[in-house]
C-alpha cells in the first residue's frame, strides 16, 4: 500500500535474513520511518522504509501459514495490513496503525479464475486492494475501506514499461502495487491517491536502480512500489 507521502525522507534495507531486517526495522521505527513496500527476490530482502505516512505505529507477524490469529489481534488494536509477501518458506505481513483503512479482509485461493472472481466481487462492495501475493500454492488478497479509489489491473508475461505507461495514460490511473502471480506480472492501477505522475525503472542490478534514487527524489518522487519478478527488481516513482 501506499500513502500519499508529505516528504521525501526514504531509505533502503537491504539483508539476506529476515533477522538481519527485522533488526534494523526497529531502529527507523524509533526515528518514525515505516514500511511503505518491500518484497523478496535474489535471495535479498529489499525493504522500503518511509517517513511522512501520517501512520503511529507498525508491527510485522511471521508464518508458515498465514498468521490470521496475529492478525486478527492487531485488527483489534486497529491496526491494519499494509504489506505482505512470501518468501518462499514463510508468510511475511506487514501492519500499520492510522492508515485510515477500516473493513479490512483477507482471503485465498488456489485458482487465479476463483481469485479474480472474488476480487470483482470485493471491488462491487467498495472495496479496494490494498495488497496481493502468491505463495504456498495459494493467491492473497487483501481488500480494505477508507481509500475511496477505483481500480482494475492488468497482467503480462513481461513487465512492459512503455506499454504501461501508455496504458496509464489512457487510463488516467498510477499503478499503486505490482507483483508475480505464478508466471505472470500483475499491476493494480488506481485513481484518487494523491499522485499524478510517475516513472518505472526495472533491472536486475539493484545496484543501478538504488544509483537513480537521489535523481529521482530530487525531481520530488517518492518510491512507492518495490517488486521483483523474473530476475529483475522492478521500481515505482510517483508525485
Amino acid at each position: 500500500m501506499i500513502p500519499k507521502l508529505n516528504n521525501n525522507a526514504q531509505v533502503f534495507i537491504s539483508k539476506k535474513s529476515w533477522t538481519e531486517v527485522a533488526t534494523e526495522i526497529k531502529e527507523y521505527w524509533n526515528k518514525e520511518y515505516y514500511i511503505t513496500d518491500f518484497d523478496y527476490g535474489d535471495e535479498m530482502y529489499r525493504v522500503l522504509l518511509s517517513k511522512g505516512t501520517g501512520w503511529n505505529g507498525q508491527a510485522y507477524r511471521v508464518g508458515k501459514e498465514f498468521p490470521i490469529e496475529k492478525v486478527q489481534e492487531l485488527w483489534d488494536k486497529d491496526y491494519y495490513i499494509t504489506n505482505v509477501t512470501h518468501d518462499g518458506t514463510d508468510w511475511i505481513v506487514v501492519m500499520s496503525g492510522g492508515t485510515g483503512l477500516n473493513g479490512q479482509n483477507w482471503f485465498t485461493r488456489k485458482s487465479f479464475n476463483d481469485f479474480e472472481s472474488k476480487v470483482d466481487e470485493e471491488w462491487s462492495k467498495g472495496k479496494d486492494i490494498t495488497k496481493v501475493a502468491y505463495g504456498n500454492g495459494l493467491y492473497l488478497g487483501i481488500t480494505s475501506g477508507g481509500l475511496n479509489w477505483a481500480q482494475n489491473w492488468w497482467n503480462w508475461n513481461e513487465f512492459p514499461t512503455d506499454e504501461l505507461m501508455e496504458l496509464k495514460k489512457t487510463d488516467g490511473k498510477i499503478i499503486t502495487d505490482a507483483f508475480q502471480f505464478g508466471e505472470k506480472i500483475f499491476t493494480v492501477a488506481s485513481s484518487n491517491t494523491g499522485y499524478t505522475k510517475q516513472r518505472i525503472h526495472k533491472n536486475a542490478n539493484f545496484e543501478h536502480l538504488r544509483s537513480l534514487l537521489k535523481n529521482r527524489w530530487d525531481e520530488g518522487y517518492n518510491l512507492t512500489t518495490v517488486s521483483f519478478f523474473k530476475g529483475e527488481w522492478i521500481l515505482v516513482f510517483s508525485k
